[in-house]
């Protein structure tokens, strides 16, 4: 059984009653997370700019945009969730993907479980299969894939939506392959357009190919039904010919399920995540040496390379910009003592006290830190203050991270301040209510409708 054929078959018959308790309930703290994050997202520009496009393109559908009480095709409401619910970045990610899995597979799922009226059992049974399809191939195909520029959260997810999109459809294992065909062809996005509102549209592609994927194979589409193996295919395009192990990645779907172990991030600070160990570090010397931002002389921060190469905008002009600047994340730790949504606006980063002070702040690809592809990446920060104290620490990861998480209550507290403001208080704590008996849901549009 070659590659694409044995994922096909993973998709089709993995069911809920064979998933792990611990798998489901880690599922279900990233679905309310994503949601959270996705309310919050519709107020960006990115979140307004794709709605506009939604309505110019006159599409109309069954199926929900969040936040925005607007209806549309279901391929539609995907991209536009998916970049809602990457705008902030603030969304979860994992070590395995090396990007965010939920964001591509969520508004998949959403969409094409509202279309057909799919139950809330099976809209999780879809997450869980699409978070581990995305999430598995990126265990396989990084970081070949990551270093010739693309961005695993497109790239990936694009998979991954077709899988959930493809189990909700009830596609059979033929037609699941030629989905993933499709979906190889439509799967993109690159590095390059990090720091930009192109970047969340990346996730909303990525959701977008997956219901389109999954409909096209429904329709009759032909495509390459061993597209993950083939010479010139999916692995040997993103990562390079001999430089992925697609087979072996395979052969591991849920065995164990990534949700699981190694685990989901779930962010506590609204920024690129390959900052968040240092954030962590720096606070921690904060803390223990009581320091302020006017002692500091000088902050060295050494990183592994795929962080500092996310972290490339060392004089950020804009919001957008600030949430991939080391100097910038960590200048503002310093004065304000916390990373909120209002730390990453335009005025914010243009503060002329911030620009300054990030220029005592030096981050650099780290030469003696211990790291593998999927596993938490340690930060080293060292802080020399204006009287001649050096100070020192190193973290392994950060808080958030599947080995550091984030307590069940400070979850909720982080999709009340996401949601609430949009959603009122009701129907705030009726979707907490709702999505913790997910699986007994009759109907996924019960839970969408709070949420339109």
């Amino acid at each position: 059984m070659n590659a694409t054929e044995r994922m096909a078959e993973f998709i089709v018959t993995t069911r809920l009653e064979r998933i792990p308790d611990a798998v489901i309930a880690s599922a279900k703290r990233a679905i309310l997370d994503t949601l959270g994050v996705t309310v919050a997202g519709a107020s960006e520009p990115v979140g307004r700019t794709i709605v506009e496009y939604v309505r110019g393109m006159g599409a109309a559908g069954d199926a929900t945009i969040l936040a925005a009480g607007l209806k549309t095709s279901p391929p539609l409401a995907a991209l536009a969730n998916g970049a809602q619910g990457h705008a902030l970045d603030f969304d979860d990610s994992n070590w395995s993907l090396n990007g965010h899995a939920s964001v591509g597979v969520l508004p998949a799922v959403l969409a094409q479980a509202e279309a057909q009226g799919a139950s809330g059992g099976e809209a999780l049974e879809a997450y869980v299969i699409g978070f581990e399809v995305s999430s598995k191939l990126g265990a396989g195909m990084n970081m070949g894939l990551y270093y010739n520029g693309w961005h695993p959260t497109a790239a990936l997810g694009a998979m991954g939506a077709t899988a959930a999109a493809a189990r909700l459809r009830g596609l059979d294992v033929e037609r699941t392959r030629v989905a993933l065909g499709c979906a190889a062809s439509h799967a993109s996005g690159i590095r390059a357009n990090f720091g930009t509102m192109m970047k969340p549209m990346h996730a909303g592609l990525a959701a977008e190919s997956g219901v389109r994927s999954a409909a096209l194979a429904a329709a009759g589409i032909s495509a390459n039904r061993q597209v993950l193996e083939a010479p010139s295919g999916f692995g040997d395009t993103f990562s390079g010919a001999g430089k992925h192990r697609i087979g072996e990645a395979v052969e591991g779907l849920g065995r164990p399920f990534v949700l699981e172990s190694p685990g989901n991030n779930i962010k506590p600070y609204p920024c690129c995540m390959s900052a968040h160990a240092a954030v962590d570090t720096l606070r921690d010397l904060m803390a223990g040496s009581g320091f302020a931002a006017e002692d500091v002389e000088r902050i060295d921060v050494e990183l592994p390379e795929p962080n500092v190469l996310n972290l490339s905008y060392h004089q950020p002009k804009t919001g957008l910009e600030g949430k991939f600047s080391g100097e910038y994340i960590l200048s503002r730790l310093m004065v304000d003592g916390e990373l909120r949504l209002s730390t990453f606006t335009d005025a914010a980063v243009s503060d002329s006290h911030i620009q300054g002070l990030m220029k005592r702040i030096h981050v650099r690809v780290a030469e003696n830190l211990e790291w593998a592809q999927g596993t938490g990446r340690p930060a080293l920060v060292t802080v020399r203050t204006r009287d001649g104290r050096t100070l020192q620490k190193r973290r392994q990861g950060s808080r958030g991270n599947a080995a550091w998480p984030l307590t069940d209550e400070e979850l909720r507290a982080k999709f009340r301040d996401c949601a609430g403001a949009r959603l009122g208080p009701v129907k705030t704590e009726a979707v907490i209510e709702q999505l913790a008996g997910l699986e007994k849901l009759a109907d996924i549009r019960t839970l969408i409708s709070l949420l339109a």
